[in-house]
C-alpha cells in the first residue's frame, strides 16, 4: 500500500490543484524517483557498469487535459507557475521549466500529445544533491503523460527520450544512467546497467536488517563541472594510449587489467590512475551485482569501501567533507561499508549498516561533520524504494510498446 508519505503529498497535491485550477479534480496522479549509485562512478562515460537503485524520494505530478494545446503548470517548490502554447519554441523560463517544456515538445514533435493539460508538481528529491532530481522531472512529466493520454512507449525509449532532452533543452550533456534508473528502477531491486549496450537487469536487494542511508555532505560544488570534463579528457587520453596495443578498444571498459599492468604510469602516472580506477571499479560492479544476488551484504559493503578508496586516491574526486563523513561511517559498529557516490567534489555519500546503528551513525557523523565544519549534513535513510507510473487513482500498468516491459512499468506500491 502508498505510504503515509506518499498520501501526504499526494493530499498536497490535489489540494493545491483544486485551489489553483478549481474542480473538476485531476485525472492523475503520477511520479519517478530519483536514484543512488550503489557503485560504479565514472564508468558510465567509459562504456562501463553501473548499478543505482531508486529512492523513495520522487517527484509528482497531479495533471489532467485541456480542450486546447495550453500547458499550464505550478510548481509547489519554487511556488512558479508556467504557461505555454504546445508546438511553440521553448522560450526562456525558469530551470525546472525547461525540462518539462523539452518533454512536451518532443513528445509534440512525434505526435503524441492530442491537446494540452494543466496540472501541479511537487518534488522530495533533494535538489543540487547529486541524487537526480532532474532525471526525476523529466521521467515523471513523461510518464504521466503517457498515462494521461494513453500512449505507447517502451521504458528505455522514455529514457532515451529525456537524456536527448535534458543534452538540447538544457545544456547538461549527462549519461544515461539518471534516466535509465528513474523510469526503469523496480521496487525492492537495484538496476544493473551496461552503458554501452544499456542492458539491464533487476538485482534484488534482500536487506532485511541492513539499511542503505544517504548522507548528504550539502558541500558547495563550484569546481565539479571542470574537473569532471578534466577527468574525462584524462580517460581519453588513457584510451588512445591503450588503443596503440588494441586497435579494438573504444573505451576504457576495453582495457583489460592485464594491459593495464603491462604498461605502469603510462602514458603518465595520473592517466594511468584514472585508467586504474575505471578498470577495476567496472570489475567490482560486477562483482557486487553477484554479492546482492547471493545475499553477502559484508562482501557488498567491501566493495563499497574499495570502491570509495579508489576514487579518493587514484581518481581523485572525494574531498574533505566526503572523507570525513565515510570515515566517521565506517567507524561505527554495524556499519558494513561506506563511498561517496554519483560525481564527488561534494554532494552524497551512501553507506551500507545494521538497522539499529543508525542512531548511533547519525549522532557520531553529525558532531564530527559539525565540529569540522560548522553545519550538519542531512540523513536520509532508504528503508525500500518504488518506481515509475501513475500511483492515483488506482489504476493499470502504463501503455508500453514492449511486451516484455509490461511487468515493471505499472503503478507502483510500497
Amino acid at each position: 500500500m502508498p505510504s503515509s508519505a506518499t498520501n501526504s503529498i499526494v493530499t498536497r497535491l490535489l489540494e493545491a490543484f483544486a485551489a489553483h485550477f478549481g474542480a473538476p479534480a485531476p485525472a492523475v496522479v503520477a511520479r519517478a524517483p530519483g536514484r543512488v549509485n550503489l557503485i560504479g562512478d565514472h564508468t558510465d562515460y567509459n562504456d562501463g557498469f553501473v548499478l543505482p537503485m531508486t529512492l523513495d524520494r520522487a517527484v509528482y505530478l497531479a495533471v489532467r487535459p485541456r480542450p486546447d494545446r495550453e500547458v499550464r503548470l505550478l510548481s509547489l517548490n519554487f511556488d512558479e507557475t508556467i504557461r505555454f502554447e504546445i508546438g511553440t519554441p521553448p522560450t526562456e523560463t525558469p530551470r525546472w521549466a525547461a525540462y518539462v517544456q523539452g518533454v512536451v515538445t518532443e513528445l509534440h514533435r512525434r505526435a503524441l500529445l492530442p491537446n494540452g493539460f494543466e496540472g501541479v508538481l511537487y518534488g522530495d528529491v533533494p535538489l543540487g544533491s547529486g541524487l537526480s532530481s532532474s532525471a526525476a522531472l523529466e521521467v515523471a512529466t513523461l510518464v504521466t503523460l503517457q498515462h494521461l493520454f494513453g500512449f505507447a512507449m517502451s521504458g528505455e525509449e522514455a529514457a532515451r527520450l529525456c537524456q536527448y532532452v535534458e543534452h538540447t533543452y538544457v545544456g547538461v550533456q549527462c549519461g544515461i544512467m539518471d534516466q535509465f534508473a528513474a523510469r526503469l528502477g523496480r521496487r525492492g531491486h537495484a538496476l544493473f546497467l551496461d552503458c554501452r549496450s544499456l542492458a539491464y537487469r533487476h538485482v534484488p536487494v534482500h536487506l532485511k536488517d541492513w539499511l542503505f542511508v544517504i548522507i548528504d555532505s550539502r558541500a558547495p560544488r563550484e569546481l565539479a563541472a571542470s574537473r569532471y570534463n578534466e577527468r574525462r579528457a584524462e580517460c581519453e587520453a588513457g584510451v588512445a594510449f591503450f588503443r596503440r596495443f588494441d586497435p579494438e578498444i573504444r573505451a576504457l571498459r576495453d582495457v583489460s587489467p592485464e594491459l593495464l599492468w603491462a604498461h605502469p604510469d603510462q602514458p603518465t602516472p595520473t592517466i594511468w590512475r584514472r585508467c586504474r580506477h575505471v578498470v577495476e571499479e567496472n570489475r567490482r560492479v560486477q562483482e557486487a551485482v553477484v554479492d546482492l544476488e547471493q545475499d553477502r551484504l559484508e562482501a557488498f559493503g567491501q566493495r563499497m569501501n574499495a570502491s570509495h578508496d579508489s576514487l579518493r586516491d587514484l581518481y581523485e574526486v572525494s574531498s574533505p567533507a566526503l572523507d570525513l563523513i565515510v570515515d566517521t561511517a565506517r567507524q561505527v559498529e554495524g556499519v558494513l561499508g561506506a563511498r561517496l557516490t554519483g560525481a564527488g567534489f561534494g554532494g552524497c555519500t551512501v553507506v551500507l549498516l545494521h538497522r539499529d546503528a543508525l542512531p548511533e551513525l547519525e549522532q557520531r557523523v553529525a558532531r564530527a561533520y559539525e565540529a569540522t565544519f560548522g553545519r550538519q549534513p542531512a540523513f536520509y535513510p532508504l528503508d525500500h524504494n518504488v518506481e515509475a507510473g501513475p500511483i492515483w487513482p488506482k489504476t493499470a500498468a502504463l501503455p508500453v510498446s514492449s511486451a516484455s516491459e509490461s511487468d515493471e512499468a505499472g503503478a507502483s506500491e510500497e
